[in-house]
């Protein structure tokens, strides 16, 4: 009996591929996909006996998913600076409830419940029976329902959830990624929730975690524009009480809908069992997936019995070939990308909105950085959503992907933790197209843990290509042999000669959208009672302006580096450097998603097409004289103010910089020409604006409308306008609002302001801001009035449709931009890169994997003596020295970074074992690692005036070093930056 059954499960009748496929229709089957976001019971309470089925939750609140407790209770408090994130949250268990009915006619379905994620610890019940918990809070997870459910009749899910954390992140085990030193606390059922329904002969979900099934793997081999083979690995599960025998069919679907190429397998597989069944079929003149043309297929899997279409399984296809080269970058089927693009909080964080956001809204956010030029993401230390890595797919965006982690090399339960969640993550992403890289951490991890990350990956995806690296890695050599990438950290040098290279965090400076420039009047900036703490004082100018050097310098002129990721898209409350917010203003847009003037330099250095932005507006005063900067990815500018012109530009400044100086400022227009090859390709003008005349109002919904699903948003763009309607880029001040009809204010918030959001009110910044009103389950009108004094109001009607829901199901699924295919051209100009020479540099036997994350640039140098330059940006010498220190080997830091702190600021590993000395300056608070690993030898040495502490330690051939910042506390205005000596130990 036992020889039997395992015949039965590699039975294979026939297998045979149909090449006459014109005509052929997508299958369809009884298998259900419902939304499950609508209509629970929530109560930011812990009663007692709250998952059991019959109690009464009538007096509890009526919310739909995505939903957080912490919507009203985030972006409400001035940054405490220092990279601490936002902590005044709420912080406790709740629950939440739903009640449903699955139709008594599908009592002979498999009913499966998926959560895409909740934060922080999930506890799921179904009718008073507990299933299981969740803790990952980034990764989706799901369980079988059907054992417990009443069909046709009442069934009740809750769920308790905990979002509660240890004090400091480096102490909050074992969940040391649920910090607002990462990511807000924001706790709920944060994202989508779904309810599938199946024959119990079906295709399993990719839900490893507790349920241990993994869906498909699809995967492509021997591709080229002529063909491509792609393998489909089905796991099907025969969950009736006697043996199957089925045909697995494999359809590939183009973008248009049209069967391209399929495949048929016969399968015997037994009762209650599992069975991986793989086809390979062949795809005739692939339309291959490139970052400038995404273009997308899907895989139909279908299982028929007895010609009858009993499940179908869709998977995402996009066939490629990639290659990450150290010395020539990243290309895609053979064509050559630069990546640049972002880093992204997955929570993603929106001013009254919290982390809960409908898809379209996470979608806009998308959006928007496709529009700036961006082909790369890197997910911040934990997973992006499903609904992003579907967006990364269609928009084109190269994906670096991690699991959940800190910033920690993790043991015993934080690791199993981490561990089994990159097992999970794996097994539910591995068929998009848009992911490249698995991030195995944010952290060098031990040889030990490097070995599970790897068998993961060879486990579950043995045949995707991908790479692998951590964030890093650099800090131990138990990295070596094990990373495929380096994963750089805002740094200026590789580490890894012999590895491709990607940047991970680069660009962490930070100014707020609202302060224009020095010549325009102050909004809240520069004379905030805070500004002497912030770490940077950057107008929105210098801030675009510094984009380029950032980018050019950093990843844009190497032509081994594959690019990078600036550090964030968007602001948020997540460990800003600058008291002055209530975000880290380090987005290119801010925390409502408008853009900076940031947003359009990167657009006009990124974009493929010829590009041109003058930087700031043309509102100033008539005595005004100011450098104009224009960034644009052409070769040359002309610029010009009322027709007059004022100069021609061919020599940028970091690749993209045409720089204006002294351009006398008149009432009028200002217009940019840029130019290729002496032929004109672009244009911008900006006109100055007139006094202002009115408010306007611009509605923006989702791609279907503002549905009525309780959770659905609707944006209102409140602008000041002039008597043409063109936008006063000057305009502040209050703005009071109305609201009738069956909707719930958000709001907005001001930057600089405390308690600024979820009022009726706030304040213009730079001549618009942003609001948002959340639907109820009551469709109807809803009204809004905009007043401010002195101007004319403004009024806006807005409906929000009717969401069909019945017995608290909905194939509704949650709505996205669709048919977003384009396909860009090629890049029009590159700047001149200097020329690269491949080859190995050991640039010190003392401080190897040297890296430097701060916003300046450190150098090593060695033979240090009088008269050697201390700092890399101040003119200033060493003069007299210790005897001790000469002929050491230093590093030579920026001073610039004397106030900047980051808990991996200077790292090496010792090449020998070796003397390292430290000389601080003693009006600053002595950092931890100072106090806790090295020794004042009572020795000083004054630099220009400045009184320099030495400090001293020994360390081991091989030991990893890691220096923090500057000091974690306030420092003094003009204080100095440490710097680092090392000499090699002598018996």
């Amino acid at each position: 009996m036992k020889r039997f059954f395992t015949l039965l499960l590699l039975a294979v009748i026939c297998s045979c591929a149909q090449t006459n496929i014109k005509n052929e229709k997508v299958l369809e089957s009884n298998r259900a996909k419902y939304n499950f976001n609508v209509d629970w019971k929530f109560i930011k309470s812990n009663p007692e006996h709250a998952h059991k089925k019959n109690y009464d939750d009538a007096s509890w609140e009526t919310i739909s998913c995505p939903h957080t407790y912490n919507d009203t209770d985030t972006f409400d408090d001035l940054s405490h600076g220092h990279h601490d994130g936002e902590d005044n949250q709420w912080r406790g268990t709740v629950w939440y409830r739903k009640h449903f009915k699955i139709p008594e006619t599908d009592w002979d379905k498999k009913v499966f419940i998926e959560f895409e994620s909740v934060r922080q610890i999930a506890d799921v019940y179904i009718n008073g029976i507990y299933l299981g918990k969740n803790q990952t809070g980034f990764i989706p997870f799901g369980f079988d329902l059907t054992p417990h459910l009443k069909f046709g009749e009442d069934n009740v899910i809750a769920v308790k959830v905990n979002n509660e954390r240890g004090d400091h992140f480096r102490k909050n085990f074992p969940l040391v990624w649920n910090h607002e030193h990462w990511h807000p606390t924001h706790g709920g059922i944060y994202r989508n929730v779904f309810l599938h329904t199946m024959d119990p002969l079906h295709v399993t979900l990719p839900l490893y975690d507790n349920l241990e099934t993994v869906g498909t793997y699809v995967y492509t081999d021997n591709t080229s524009e002529k063909s491509a083979d792609v393998t489909v690995e089905a796991e099907i599960q025969n969950e009736y009480s006697q043996n199957k025998n089925l045909t697995l069919v494999t359809q590939i679907v183009d973008n248009d809908g049209a069967v391209v190429a399929q495949s048929f397998k016969d399968v015997a597989i037994p009762s209650g069992q599992k069975l991986k069944v793989a086809t390979t079929t062949n795809v005739q003149n692939p339309q291959l997936w490139y970052t400038r043309n995404p273009y997308m297929y899907k895989v139909v899997t279908g299982i028929k019995e007895s010609d009858k279409v009993v499940d179908t399984y869709e998977s995402p296809l996009g066939i490629r070939n990639f290659e990450f080269n150290k010395d020539t970058g990243f290309s895609i089927n053979g064509e050559h990308v630069k990546l640049h693009g972002w880093g992204q909080k997955p929570t993603n964080a929106w001013v009254g909105l919290g982390a809960a956001l409908p898809d379209w809204l996470r979608d806009f956010t998308f959006k928007l950085m496709d529009d700036a030029g961006g082909n790369f993401i890197r997910w911040g230390h934990c997973a992006g959503s499903p609904a992003e890595v579907d967006m990364g797919d269609k928009y084109g965006f190269v994906t670096l992907m991690p699991g959940v982690s800190g910033e920690s090399e993790d043991e015993g339960e934080t690791w199993d933790i981490r561990y089994k969640a990159f097992k999970d993550l794996i097994v539910y992403y591995r068929n998009h197209p848009s992911i490249f890289i698995w991030e195995g951490g944010n952290w060098a991890e031990s040889e030990a843990h490097y070995k599970e990350i790897l068998n993961a990956i060879e486990t579950f995806d043995p045949k995707g290509k991908r790479l692998m690296g951590n964030r890093r890695a650099d800090v131990k050599n138990d990295s070596d042999g094990y990373v495929s990438i380096e994963i750089g950290t805002e740094g200026w040098e590789r580490e890894y000669p012999d590895l491709p290279i990607i940047e991970s965090e680069y660009n962490r400076e930070e100014s707020p959208r609202r302060i224009w420039d020095k010549y325009s009047p102050d909004d809240n900036f520069w004379n905030h009672p805070n500004i002497s703490k912030n770490t940077y004082k950057l107008s929105s100018e210098e801030f675009a302006v510094r984009q380029a050097d950032h980018w050019w310098n950093k990843m844009g002129k190497k032509p081994y580096h594959s690019g990078g990721a600036n550090w964030v898209f968007s602001d948020g409350p997540h460990g800003g450097r600058c008291p002055t917010e209530v975000t880290r203003a380090s987005g290119e847009v801010d925390a409502v998603r408008l853009p900076k003037e940031a947003f359009y330099a990167l657009k006009a250095m990124w974009r493929p097409e010829p590009q041109v932005h003058i930087v700031g507006h043309w509102n100033y005063t008539p005595e005004t004289k100011k450098t104009i900067y224009v960034i644009s990815n052409c070769a040359s500018v002309k610029l010009y103010v009322n027709d007059k012109l004022i100069g021609t530009n061919n020599a940028p400044e970091n690749g993209y910089v045409f720089k204006f100086d002294q351009v006398a400022w008149e009432t009028g227009e200002i217009k940019a020409e840029a130019f290729i090859d002496s032929e004109l390709k672009t244009t911008q003008t900006k006109e100055t604006a007139g006094e202002p005349e009115a408010l306007k109002l611009t509605p923006i919904t989702g791609p279907k409308g503002w549905l009525a699903d309780g959770s659905d948003i609707a944006l209102i763009d409140i602008e000041v306008v002039d008597a043409q309607g063109r936008r006063c880029p000057l305009a502040k001040g209050r703005v009071d609002f109305t609201i009738s009809g069956p909707a719930i204010w958000r709001g907005g918030y001001n930057s600089g302001n405390p308690n600024s959001t979820n009022n009726l009110y706030l304040d213009i910044e730079a001549g618009i801001n942003r609001v948002a009103v959340r639907s109820t389950l009551e469709a109807g009108n809803v009204t809004i009035t905009a007043t401010k004094a002195g101007i004319l109001d403004a009024n806006l009607e807005l409906n929000s449709m009717a969401f069909e829901i019945k017995n608290g199901l909905t194939t509704m699924l949650p709505q996205v931009y669709e048919n977003v295919l384009s396909k860009e051209p090629l890049p029009a100009h590159t700047p001149e890169m200097p020329k690269y020479v491949p080859g190995i540099k050991n640039r010190s036997e003392l401080f190897k994997k040297f890296s430097y994350t701060g916003d300046g640039k450190a150098m090593l140098r060695t033979n240090m003596h009088w008269g050697k330059k201390a700092y890399t940006d101040l003119e200033y010498n060493y003069t007299v020295l210790p005897k001790f220190l000469n002929g050491a080997e230093y590093v030579r830091t920026p001073n610039s970074d004397n106030r900047y702190w980051a808990r991996d600021q200077l790292q090496f590993i010792a090449g020998k074992k070796m003397h390292i000395y430290v000389l601080h300056d003693d009006t600053v608070s002595r950092p931890e690692f100072l106090l806790q690993d090295y020794n004042d030898t009572g020795d000083n040495v004054n630099m220009a005036g400045v009184s320099m502490s030495v400090f001293h330690r020994l360390a081991e051939e091989g030991e990893s070093i890691i220096m923090a910042g500057n000091s974690d506390g306030d420092a003094p205005e003009n204080c100095r930056m440490y710097t680092v000596m090392a000499k090699k130990f002598k018996k």
